[in-house]
């Protein structure tokens, strides 16, 4: 195949997929390995109208400020998108989290181009060249390696769905506070993808002991799928019951259940109040101004660090084991500074 034969089948693919400016397509360009001038370009669009299949044809319709845009139109497409769908769609899209945008870019490809096929009379391309710049996420917090992670989400998906006992063999790090006493390797029963904080975990069941382990799909360095089959509708129900008396998704430090009293400063607590915490969070304002956040939920590492998250705009008015909890960690934060002695991990809310 000649030079431009190869580049206008990579065009016309490029196309199929959305609309697209001389700015855009120039960009792609040079992703992909295509060295073309305006002015190529220009004739290379000439050409696709004449090469166009039956029920295709290339549009060139004039953008904002005279800007060219050039898509391809299905005579057998709809135009029964509306702004708020077109929207949608492109929200969904750029806003998902960094490690399924990344492990998904194929099925992405595939999703567009059938839209875009089925509702190339829509506006969609003002609001998809609209996307391309100004839609962005910061994906702070957010996965940066993705090395086995499509697999790893994958299988946690197919054992999901088909109710398969997992064999976990090996775990890194601790995110959520495992408990000491569940040793690795275990038979775990997994019920639900759980997404929080920009991490996706897979919730489930340890099969002898019945107890709850939550675990951020990085964390599965080893692991085996079984064809052994478990009933998940009762682990499902426990699962909410539990998820309940959390503050996030990290295991609390005992079996107690707190009523916490949290004082905000005023500012901090206009912003606070309208954020969502807990399924029981209630706000009421003082008479000095400030906020009161009462809930009801155990302690655990998340919620002493989300505490600290407000610096000296909080107060823990109750219970005194949270006040007590966030003191030490206050101690242990300055004799930190006074010593010169190396940082070593310290994770005191690992329950037992």
């Amino acid at each position: 195949m000649s030079t431009k034969s190869n580049n206008l089948l990579k065009i016309y693919s490029r196309l199929k997929r959305g609309p697209v400016t001389i700015e855009i397509i120039k960009q792609w360009a040079r992703k992909n390995g295509i060295n073309i001038s305006e002015r190529t370009f220009y004739r290379y669009m000439d050409d696709l109208e004449n090469l166009m299949l039956e029920n295709e044809k290339v549009v060139m319709i004039q953008g904002e400020k005279n800007k060219k845009i050039w898509k391809i139109e299905f005579d057998n497409s709809s135009s029964k998108l509306d702004d708020f769908d077109i929207h949608s769609y492109l929200l969904f899209k750029n806003f998902m989290p960094l490690p399924l945008v990344k492990s998904r870019e194929a099925t992405m490809e595939k999703i567009e181009k059938l839209y875009y096929q089925n509702f190339s009379k829509s506006k969609f391309e003002g609001f998809s060249l609209f996307a391309e710049r100004q839609i962005s996420s910061s994906h702070f917090y957010e996965l940066l390696t993705l090395e086995r992670y499509e697999k790893i989400l994958e299988d946690c998906i197919w054992s999901i769905h088909n109710k398969r006992e997992m064999e976990l063999i090996e775990i890194g790090l601790d995110f959520t506070s495992i408990s000491k006493n569940i040793e690795f390797p275990l038979t775990f029963l997994p019920v639900q993808l759980l997404y929080h904080r920009g991490v996706v975990h897979l919730s489930g069941f340890v099969k002898d002991s019945q107890k709850l382990i939550i675990i951020a799909l990085e964390q599965l360095l080893d692991y085996c799928l079984t064809n052994n089959m478990f009933d998940n509708q009762i682990l499902l129900e426990i699962l909410a019951k539990k998820m309940k008396t959390r503050f996030g998704i990290t295991a609390n430090m005992n079996d107690e259940v707190y009523d916490i009293e949290l004082e905000f400063s005023e500012l901090t607590g206009s912003f606070v109040k309208s954020q969502f915490w807990h399924h029981n969070q209630e706000f009421v304002r003082l008479d000095n101004g400030n906020y009161l956040m009462t809930m009801n939920c155990g302690i655990n590492r998340e919620l002493v660090g989300w505490i600290f998250q407000w610096m000296s705009n909080v107060k823990v008015r109750k219970p005194d084991f949270l006040k007590n909890l966030v003191i030490e960690k206050h101690r242990e934060i300055l004799d930190s500074y006074k010593s010169d002695s190396p940082l070593l991990s310290n994770n005191s809310f690992i329950y037992s």
